[in-house]
């Protein structure tokens, strides 16, 4: 199940945390938000499940080599 969960500090720093979202689809979801909150990301931090779909179709182009 893919979620979303905002934080806002009481500096107005705002946090994303998304789960479910397998590969570069995070950055999808987030483009929006980030540009709504003004683009200045101060800092991105990437889980595992950004790069499985990357292993995945990198061990496809193996095999299929």
């Amino acid at each position: 199940m893919e979620k979303i969960n905002i934080t806002i500090g009481s500096d107005g720093a705002v946090n994303l945390q998304l789960a479910g979202f397998e590969g570069g689809k995070c950055m999808e979801v987030t483009k929006v938000l980030e540009t709504l909150l003004g683009n200045e990301i101060i800092e991105r931090t990437l889980t595992s499940e950004y790069y499985l779909a990357e292993e995945i179709k990198q061990e496809e182009n193996v095999s299929g080599s």
